[in-house]
């Protein structure tokens, strides 16, 4: 069986973490984050999505740039893996990693 037929069976599974912190400081907890979590499961996992989602009741559309811009430019290059900044209804902000083992 070849990778792409591995990687297809093997279940993914999704990793949340909610975040509360005051905008736009919540943005420096969410990467350090998002690196830690990579640097401690290594290759055990790999991600295949990771979707930041930042709550509209929490910022407001005027508010997000240059921050938001920042942001995704300081993120680390994750071979293989979506990553995906949209806004979200949730009364927090998460982050979603979606990974195969």
């Amino acid at each position: 069986m070849d990778d792409a037929k591995a990687d297809a069976m093997t279940p993914v599974e999704t990793d949340i973490e909610t975040f509360r912190a005051p905008w736009p400081g919540v943005l420096v907890e969410m990467k350090a984050f998002v690196e830690l979590w990579f640097l401690a499961l290594g290759n055990r996992r790999r991600a295949t999505a990771l979707r930041i989602l930042i709550s509209k009741s929490l910022v407001s559309q005027a508010k997000l740039q240059p921050h938001v811009q920042e942001f995704r430019a300081s993120m680390p290059r994750i071979p293989d893996c979506r990553i995906e900044i949209k806004g979200t209804e949730l009364a927090a902000h998460q982050i979603e990693i979606e990974y195969r083992r």
